[in-house]
């Protein structure tokens, strides 16, 4: 071979191989060309992945940060009118030690191996959408909001991804339909892209595309431009989501037909509307103690109307807590999203038969809640390091009894890369009023006012803040969470950590941190102290998935009612979390000890809480999770209380797309010695998720509540119309 022939056979190669981005640099879509079709299954041998360019500069973010990581990484994306396609090449030289379970959806944790995309195609770094698949194709997704650096995995797009393993490993494809994806039209706007790795082994690994600072304002703060994409012409769709509902029990049988819509008439713009929407057995609630509480506990939302905006109903506060819209008929909304605005606002029509919080400076009481219809909503404007919101929630109830309106601004203020603030001021009237015995009825307006405004600190491995809440005794919000009114609460907190370099540290160690949290709570109009603690602990981490705390509660007083006396509480609170083997993902430990508030008689006695959880693998196939809570008081001859509150679930994988379901749990509470008849829930469900639109329940559950006992079995389908149509 001649030596023009040798340096042409090098110039083809050159300019063939992909093109290996710089650390740090953007990533570059490859565009599709006319009439190449990208087969999901996991592969990358398609000729569209020989000209797109490769970016392989990962960096460690745990447990060295910044360092090399362990194993490749290689990310590519190719993008045409539909859908941006991600290929992730996961090099492993010990692919058998490769943790890949079926998992069902959303159930995606650090316990195995996963890859995750986060975009944000508007490029604010406000909020990330994030994909993630592991290594046997289960799915996760959900909403990563950097104003609380949350990660929320309640929001469901319609996506999907294939993976394949390989003797280097596995690989994977993502494609992410512009449908799925909430972008703006501007052409200015920046889209912005982030590829994490979780590798789980004796130290659990997380590589990331883009270093992120410890000292970042968040997890997505850092993510990296992605170049190339081409808004599709059209990018305008209706989604149609009938569903329909059978119920059998006692009563006889029911039928129920509800229906979804999603339209985006542009892209900034999507419009969300449910008629009859079931929100029945298809997930329970984990059974919480709540014998010994004065206040109620938050439960998280599972409905999926509500999940659109979920990020943009995240204020300082929980001024929105959609679980307080018990059962809706019917309801609307609409969510705009661009560089520098953003907001929701939404209709329901709600029947009501749950309850209306009343809070209390020393505890939350509770009426009836009757039907009501709600206005509510959330606007924010994105200036640079400065964001406003406004929030207005307005509930009117049925039957003239009465209303409740909030309304306020809120902000988020990054001061420079260590100091943030942010604040919220609203305020309420309210004409439904508890009449005495739990029932609301319409009576003379009261009004009330909530003040809040937190100071964060973030640098390198030293954290701090400190807060103000300020709530006058005539505020309510029964759109929100607000247990407790008439108080001021001042709570501060600092933190100083420090690395011990992953392996290499004492005693597997990779983190250790001393830290330090107070707070105060007292009535605004008589100054009387209500609630004060100084609470030191540490925490670190470690090998193995460890997490482990240890707090002293040394200091910590309470007062149950007003011109009680102050109760001097003295306990210890701990515990752990890690994983001691690849089919025990989890094992958990929550501890307290000591010197506990008897919230009902007013005394302080010996006592103990303890919570164990564990997450087991036996077989790739099966899951099983029991968890087991329990709190006791002591008494002079028997236990003064005594609850506990366990959960078994049981899940059985049938493939990718559907397992079955069991579940049971079981409550008992006692007080000295009248003990309440034990509640029961058994339930067992076969469920069949085709696409996220798409999805079949079958089950039965059976429910003891006191002496009642209630039996139901029912059927619910839901059909996305697209994968109808894709039928013909």
């Amino acid at each position: 071979m001649g030596l023009h022939a040798v340096l042409a056979m090098l110039a083809w190669l050159a300019l063939a191989a992909p093109a290996h981005a710089e650390p740090g640099s953007a990533m570059r879509a490859e565009r599709l060309l006319p009439g190449e079709r990208i087969r999901l299954d996991g592969r990358l041998d398609h000729p569209a992945w020989q000209r797109a360019p490769v970016y392989d500069s990962f960096v460690e973010k745990d447990p060295k940060l910044g360092a090399p990581p362990p194993q490749a990484t290689r990310v590519q994306v190719l993008v045409d009118e539909e859908a941006l396609y991600v290929g992730v090449t996961a090099q492993d030289t010990q692919p058998e030690l490769i943790r890949a379970p079926l998992v069902r959806y959303d159930q995606i944790n650090r316990t195995q191996d996963f890859v995750v995309v986060y975009l944000d195609p508007i490029g604010s770094r406000r909020a990330a959408q994030f994909f993630r698949v592991n290594a046997a194709g289960s799915l996760a997704d959900g909403m990563h909001t950097a104003a609380d650096d949350n990660e929320d995995f309640a929001p469901d797009f319609d996506w999907n991804a294939a993976t394949q393993r390989t003797a280097q490993g596995w690989t994977a494809v993502l494609r992410l339909p512009f449908a799925a994806l909430r972008f703006s039209e501007d052409p200015a706007a920046t889209w912005r892209v982030m590829v994490g790795r979780r590798l789980p082994r004796e130290q659990f690994h997380l590589a990331t595309s883009v270093l992120i600072p410890r000292e970042a304002a968040s997890f997505i703060d850092a993510m990296q431009p992605l170049v190339g994409v081409r808004l599709p012409d059209q990018h305008r769709f209706l989604s149609l989501r009938p569903g329909l509902t059978l119920r059998h029990d006692d009563a006889g049988t029911r039928t129920e037909a509800s229906l979804d819509l999603k339209w985006r008439p542009r892209a900034e713009l999507v419009v969300d509307a449910t008629l009859n929407p079931d929100f029945s057995q298809v997930a329970l609630d984990v059974p919480q103690l709540r014998g010994n509480q004065r206040f109620a506990l938050f439960l998280s939302e599972k409905r999926p109307f509500f999940f659109e905006s979920s990020d943009l109903l995240r204020s300082p506060t929980e001024a929105l807590y959609t679980r307080s819209l018990t059962a809706p008929r019917g309801g609307l909304r609409a969510t705009w999203r661009d560089a520098g605005l953003a907001g929701t606002a939404f209709a329901i029509d709600d029947e009501g038969g749950g309850l209306v919080l009343l809070p209390g400076a020393y505890g939350n009481g509770a009426a009836e809640q009757p039907a009501s219809r709600v206005l509510a909503g959330r606007v924010q404007a994105d200036r640079g390091s400065l964001q406003g919101g406004l929030l207005m929630a307005a509930r009117r109830y049925a039957a003239g009894r009465g209303d409740n309106t909030v309304l306020g601004p809120d902000l988020a203020w990054q001061l420079d890369p260590q100091w943030r603030v942010r604040a919220q001021w609203l305020a309420s009237r309210t004409t439904a009023l508890d009449d005495g015995s739990g029932q609301l009825r319409r009576g003379r307006a009261e009004d009330g006012q909530r003040r809040y405004a937190r100071l964060f600190y973030n640098r390198d491995r030293t954290e701090a803040n400190l807060a103000l809440d300020e709530t006058t005794a005539g505020f309510r919000h029964d759109t929100g969470f607000v247990t407790q009114s008439g108080v001021r609460r001042v709570t501060g907190w600092v933190a100083q950590g420090w690395s011990t370099q992953g392996t290499n540290g004492v005693l597997g160690l990779n983190e250790f941190w001393v830290n330090t949290e107070a707070w105060d709570v007292r009535d605004r109009q008589t100054g009387a102290l209500i609630e004060q603690t100084v609470r030191p602990g540490v925490w670190m981490t470690g090998a193995r998935n460890l997490e482990a705390w240890l707090e002293w509660y040394g200091h910590a007083r309470q007062r149950l009612g007003p011109g009680q006396p102050e109760l001097a509480e003295r306990y210890w609170h701990g515990g752990f979390v890690f994983t001691p083997a690849p089919w025990w993902n989890f094992a958990e430990l929550d501890f307290k000890i000591g010197q506990r508030a008897d919230a009902r008689e007013g005394l302080v006695r010996r006592g103990r809480e303890l919570s164990l959880y564990a997450q087991l693998r036996p077989l790739p196939f099966l899951e099983l999770e029991p968890r087991w809570n329990m709190a006791r008081l002591d008494g002079a001859q028997r236990p003064a209380y005594r609850e506990t509150a366990a959960q078994g679930l049981v899940v059985w994988h049938l493939g990718a797309r559907q397992y079955l379901r069991a579940i049971v749990q079981r409550s008992t509470l006692q007080r000295g010695d009248v003990r309440e008849p034990a509640s029961h829930t058994t339930s067992l469900t076969w469920s069949y998720r085709h696409s996220p639109g798409t999805v079949v329940y079958l089950g039965m559950t059976r429910a003891r509540e006191g002496g009642a006992a209630v039996r139901e079995a029912f059927v619910k389908l839901q059909v996305d119309a697209d994968d109808v149509r894709a039928l013909f």
